[in-house]
């Protein structure tokens, strides 16, 4: 009879999650002073507050898991900095294009297609999202082989990338292509939710796993939260050469979050392995399904640092108050009156981007249920920077 052993947790501590998001950088700790508001510094200090609730710890479940599988050192803002490429700032370049494959044009592909523009758009605030003509897979040149099921194509990613490469238009930032067939990268690989093409900004993404039939019918975990809001919610078809594929809410949220996360890889931004954030990887569906629809603060700087906008701009768009799953940072940016010592580890989330610089002054004061509660002492925690810290008693150390 096998055994549930318990969810450990992946963690880091907050001083190791501190210099993650500010840097250990002189100059790079300048620029996150003047990129960001007193109440949004306070917001992504959250990251390394070791009561924190608006950002979770990432946890291992099985040891198939994507943390165990593909260990891989963690990509802090700093090391995200000096590997960023020198882009040229070009007002042209300023939109990302979606390249349907084999998505029918009818009522149903142009529902997903609106949705998926809405979210990113949403999502990466100051740009423009355009969805080209949708293609025939057939008319790809790229291998194909049959997957588990019988009737079920899949396609070789590294044909649909030189594709997309030779048909970027001029003005992309980057390009992305969707389909509904499944995808492999390589012969010894089952499936993949999507891939990217280092340096030319393109990639593909594959809906085919967020279908009805791979999608569980119920909550299988506490944390599915979008699993239960989704339940009995209508289906969407869609054909796929010559097949209807069907998505219910939940398959439309995680077409969502693999569009944003392949896309975050083209703009620059690697796998997260710091807090529970949509840029950590997916080996299975359930993983997948576990991933938020947002970033952790350290992933939300690299992207601010890219597209200079402002937090609380991009958290009142009307794309991003119909995601799934952002009621707690939403609450945290209300419309609630600033209180006199607010203290994000006691959860009290009254403060907002429009408080006066005095009134965001008085949130860093400590509280009187967590003393010395400012961000700036949360870093000097006894909490060892890396390693395990499982939910049972035994202490298990590992790779960070």
């Amino acid at each position: 009879m096998l055994q549930c052993r318990p969810a450990e947790e992946f963690s880091f501590g907050p001083r190791a999650l501190k210099d993650a998001l500010l840097s250990t950088d002189p100059a790079l700790r300048q620029l996150y002073t003047a990129a960001f508001s007193p109440a949004e510094r306070l917001f992504l200090a959250e990251a390394y507050n070791p009561q924190r609730t608006l950002f979770g710890t990432l946890l291992i479940r099985t040891a198939f898991d994507w943390l165990l599988s593909r260990p891989e050192a963690p990509e802090d803002f700093q090391t995200f900095h000096a590997a960023l490429p020198p882009r040229k700032q070009s007002l042209a370049r300023k939109h990302i294009y979606l390249q349907p494959i084999g998505l029918s044009e009818g009522p149903a592909g142009s529902a997903l297609l609106d949705q998926l523009r809405s979210c990113t758009e949403a999502f990466f605030l100051g740009l423009q999202v355009r969805c080209l003509p949708s293609v025939a897979a057939a008319s790809i040149h790229c291998s194909r082989r049959l997957g588990q099921d019988p009737d079920r194509l899949q396609l070789h990613t590294d044909g649909i990338l030189s594709f997309l490469k030779s048909s970027k238009p001029g003005d992309a930032l980057c390009v992305l292509g969707l389909t509904l067939s499944d995808l492999y990268p390589r012969e010894a690989w089952t499936f993949t939710f999507g891939t990217f093409l280092p340096g030319h900004e393109v990639g593909v993404c594959s809906f085919a796993r967020f279908s009805g039939e791979f999608l569980p019918r119920g909550p299988s975990t506490p944390d599915l939260v979008e699993v239960e809001a989704a339940a009995g919610s209508p289906e969407a078809p869609l054909q796929d050469g010559g097949q209807t594929v069907c998505f219910s809410t939940l398959g439309m949220v995680q077409c969502c979050k693999v569009t944003c996360h392949e896309l975050c890889h083209l703009l620059g931004l690697g796998n997260c392995r710091w807090l529970r954030c949509l840029m950590q990887g997916a080996l299975r569906v359930d993983e997948a399904l576990r991933r938020p629809l947002d970033l952790c603060p350290i992933c939300l700087r690299k992207l601010q640092h890219l597209l200079g906008f402002r937090l609380v701009d991009r958290d009142s768009t009307p794309g991003h108050k119909r995601q799934r799953g952002r009621s707690r940072a939403r609450r945290w940016w209300g419309n609630r009156p600033c209180r006199r010592t607010p203290c994000p580890a006691a959860q009290t989330r009254g403060c907002v981007v429009r408080a006066t610089r005095s009134q965001a002054a008085a949130c860093r004061s400590p509280c009187p249920l967590t003393p010395g509660a400012r961000p700036s002492q949360w870093a000097s925690s006894r909490i060892p920077r890396t390693g395990w810290a499982p939910l049972h008693p035994r202490r298990v150390r590992g790779r960070p």
